[in-house]
């Protein structure tokens, strides 16, 4: 063959050869589209505008703005505005700030940001919810609906119950279980609640943000740093057979429970005896072991005690609460916490009201320190307890140091009353106290304004505070070492000079110093708080206010 006819060779090649080469290039051709079929499967687009859209991307945004008018037609007929209408306000916002982009799928699945929030909701209990109130079940279902078929609408159903359960968590975290909330902190709070989310959903720990919206309470942060330790203990009694209980773990149930007043068993405090006194307090059968009903009893008791610590995160979260320093009165703890920058300074205990006359709780700002107080005595007690002393011997008032003052704070002469009458008093006149180390206010005074004529202020009956149950006032709180919080205060908020409290004491005057600085203090009925080591700490329900609260709060909860 010449040198042409290899040329045309190679030029042309023969008809059997080309149809073996055509049928390769078809076939890759094939195998490329197939690749890129199956490609875009998961992610289709499409051109609108000149840009490159993500078909599933595309239609869940406008399937979201779909609902998202339909939630918002719905609240327009709807006038109730509790917690579900805001709930709705809070969603269409949240979506309109993203234009309506899903948060927690992408194509047929969810995110990692998805798992972060229902991990945060499945371990709700720890934070003091004892109910499933943000339908995380609902949410599983919805989940595993979406994972075993391809309809877009369940998706997206998936997608906004999601983050209406993130923002119904947020709420609770930060106010307490409310149904309906119109105040100001609150509605100025969740108008934020949008933009707090969609960070956290930018951030890679969308848990501490979420739980940053906490209050910033000693107390709040000590009860939420020991609960699962707590919870843990619960759950090993509950879910361990009474035999295979151990001696460590039952005496800090029976502590906690409230049988013992000592975590440990000991010589003082027998196993045997406190399982006796266990069964005879519920009227059990009395054999001194754990048995079943007695079993049953005390994990009953300690499932009262999670409601109870669930109840008081609730208290906390109810208060209304700013800035890192203030003064905390715990009505059954018997204390006034002094806290500075977020941390516990100082405890002082307190004497509080009995429970005739309980102290009421509520928050103020004291403005006042006052050195050597005249007590000017309330309606109430003259009336109930010092008329018919009066009555029954004239040298009453001057004995315990007490004269009469009128509307313009003049001294009235005691004869000129005639005290036989039923209100001998009237609107005119006025009982008060000299200032003296004797005084029922002692030789320091805290004033703060309220609408419940209560104050803070020392007491010449100091052996009271010896007692365990220091319940022994008409609604003031008395303190010990009043000088030592005075002095305190005046350190460091009050700004002219400096202020020895012991040295205006011993001169025996009536002294005001004007904080220039208003001081927090907040008086609270709080049951139980956590420690350092992470325990918990249950208080007396001096008021008896506990198991009616958590009736009102969490409707199912455990009977005692």
């Amino acid at each position: 063959m010449n040198t042409d006819e290899k040329l045309l060779e190679l030029d042309y090649p023969s008809p059997k050869k080309s149809k073996k080469f055509f049928a390769t290039v078809v076939g890759y051709i094939s195998l490329i589209s197939f690749f890129i079929l199956l490609s875009s499967y998961q992610t289709p687009t499409l051109r609108i505008n000149n840009k490159l859209v993500d078909i599933n991307s595309y239609q869940s945004q406008n399937l979201i703005e779909s609902q998202i008018k339909s939630i918002i037609d719905f609240n327009k007929a709807d006038t109730s505005y509790d917690i579900n209408n805001q709930l709705n306000e809070l969603l269409v916002k949240f979506y309109e700030n993203r234009e309506y982009k899903p948060a927690w799928i992408q194509n047929f699945a969810t995110n990692h940001q998805f798992s972060a929030i229902i991990n945060l909701l499945d371990s709700s209990n720890y934070y003091g919810f004892p109910f499933d109130y943000f339908n995380t079940e609902r949410i599983h279902r919805l989940k595993n609906k979406s994972e075993n078929n391809d309809l877009l609408k369940q998706r997206i159903d998936l997608e906004l119950s999601t983050t209406y359960s993130a923002l119904k968590f947020m709420i609770y975290l930060k106010h307490g279980i409310t149904e309906k909330d119109t105040s100001s902190d609150y509605l100025a709070y969740i108008e934020t609640l949008p933009e707090i989310l969609n960070k956290a959903i930018n951030q890679p720990n969308l848990k501490n943000v979420i739980l940053s919206v906490q209050p910033n309470i000693v107390h709040h942060r000590n009860l939420l740093n020991s609960l699962p330790h707590f919870i843990d203990l619960h759950y090993s009694v509950k879910y361990t057979t009474p035999a295979f209980i151990d001696d460590k773990l039952l005496a800090k149930s029976l502590y906690y429970a409230g049988i013992t007043k000592s975590p440990v068993f000991d010589s003082t405090n027998v196993k045997s005896d406190v399982l006796y006194k266990l069964e005879e307090q519920y009227q059990l059968p009395k054999d001194s072991i754990l048995n079943v009903p007695t079993h049953e009893i005390l994990v009953s008791l300690l499932e009262y005690r999670y409601f109870q610590t669930c109840l008081n995160l609730n208290r906390l979260r109810n208060l209304k609460h700013s800035g890192k320093n203030y003064l905390f009165v715990n009505i059954p703890e018997f204390k006034l916490h002094v806290i500075e920058s977020d941390e516990e300074k100082e405890a002082f205990n307190v004497i509080v009201g009995k429970q005739g006359t309980p102290t009421p709780i509520f928050s103020s700002n004291i403005e006042k320190v006052i050195a050597n107080p005249y007590w000017t005595v309330p309606r109430s007690i003259i009336t109930n307890e010092m008329i018919h002393k009066i009555r029954k011997d004239s040298t009453y008032l001057k004995r315990n140091g007490f004269f009469i003052i009128n509307n313009y704070e003049e001294r009235v002469d005691v004869s000129t009353i005639d005290w036989n009458t039923k209100d001998p008093l009237g609107n005119k006149y006025w009982v008060r106290q000299i200032n003296s180390r004797y005084n029922a206010l002692g030789q320091v005074k805290f004033i703060f304004p309220n609408n419940h004529s209560v104050y803070l202020h020392d007491t010449p009956s100091k052996t009271l505070f010896k007692r365990e149950n220091r319940t022994f006032s008409h609604g003031c709180i008395r303190l010990e070492n009043p000088d030592k919080l005075a002095q305190y205060l005046t350190d460091n908020y009050y700004s002219q000079n400096e202020q020895s409290i012991e040295k205006l004491i011993s001169k025996n005057e009536r002294h005001v110093i004007d904080l220039s600085e208003k001081v927090k203090i907040h008086i609270q009925y709080i049951t139980c708080s956590g420690t350092e080591n992470s325990d918990m700490v249950f208080f007396n329900d001096v008021y008896n206010l506990d198991k009616e609260e958590i009736k009102a709060v969490f409707p199912d909860q455990i009977e005692i």
